[in-house]
């Protein structure tokens, strides 16, 4: 559905109302793409802040004439994008951080896989791209990784941002769906689907657990019915964050209800690492030891 406010697509980010953190999305008014005010919108600290104010009297856009919703189509990629960001890998942080654990031939096929690209937007950038069970280009994220630790580099600002922005599409519809959900096949059908929230993670566990189809959401509110419908009929199972088990449960408790059949998988949770890590923080100590 088209809301008149909606939050801002844009890679900007405004000082947070609640924990002060330059870490806020605005919501705008899609009739104008004027902000409403400062203190409408989401926190991406959605673990550690979790402020989320919606706008008062949020209405679906519909047409005076006919009364109906105007509901947008998503705007899909050329697949000649996809394929300009994966030729050169070599001075891509990401893949130069999988060297250090894994060996090449596990790095390449991985890399295939999941059709793992790089940009010129900030040097040693990562591009996963969203490609759908259709084999539709739904997005590309950009994201940039320190090629030792492994970790996103979010100072001085959190380094995100999407490939339609990087090229100027200025009416693209972003409709996400599951990374990795290209991967599904009839002919692997048996297969358990195994869902993370990082894209990293999801990568990197597919090396580790090849029998296994790993797919991530890109954020804790993409866990949910809308992005996992294509896989509906799968046996799935979820691996929150730490922290992230209680809503998560949450979702997979009502989308059980509807037909899903998804396990909610506590080992993160019961173990002792930080808040915020995941599958791939467990795996690699263990590989390292």
């Amino acid at each position: 559905m088209n809301f008149k406010y909606q939050l801002d697509k844009s890679s900007k980010k405004y000082y947070c109302p609640n924990c002060n953190k330059k870490t806020f999305v605005r919501y705008v008014d899609t009739q104008n793409q004027h902000y409403i005010n400062a203190v409408d919108g989401r926190c991406d600290r959605e673990s550690k802040c979790g402020y989320f104010k919606k706008p008062n009297n949020n209405k679906c856009v519909t047409s005076v004439i006919s009364g109906n919703t105007f509901i947008n189509k998503p705007t899909y990629h050329k697949a000649s994008s996809v394929l300009q960001t994966i030729n050169n890998c070599n001075t891509n942080n990401f893949i130069n951080y999988l060297r250090q654990h894994f060996v090449p031939i596990d790095i390449k096929r991985v890399s295939e896989l999941y059709k793992i690209g790089n940009t010129n937007y900030w040097r040693g950038d990562t591009v996963f791209w969203q490609i759908d069970n259709h084999r539709k280009v739904r997005a590309g994220k950009i994201m940039l990784y320190d090629c030792n630790t492994g970790k996103r580099i979010k100072k001085p600002y959190n380094h995100v941002n999407w490939m339609h922005k990087k090229l100027n599409l200025n009416d693209f519809v972003l409709q996400q769906c599951l990374f990795g959900l290209h991967c599904i096949t009839k002919q692997e059908s048996y297969k358990t689907i195994c869902i993370v929230e990082s894209e990293k993670t999801a990568i990197i566990m597919s090396i580790i657990f090849p029998s296994n189809i790993w797919m991530a959401t890109g954020s804790k509110s993409n866990f949910k019915e809308s992005l996992l419908l294509p896989i509906k009929n799968r046996q799935i199972i979820a691996y929150p964050d730490k922290s992230e088990y209680k809503a998560w449960l949450n979702v997979c408790s009502q989308l059980n209800t509807k037909g899903f059949k998804i396990i909610c998988s506590k080992l993160i949770e019961s173990s002792n690492i930080n808040d915020g890590d995941d599958l791939v923080d467990i795996c690699l100590e263990n590989l390292t030891k």
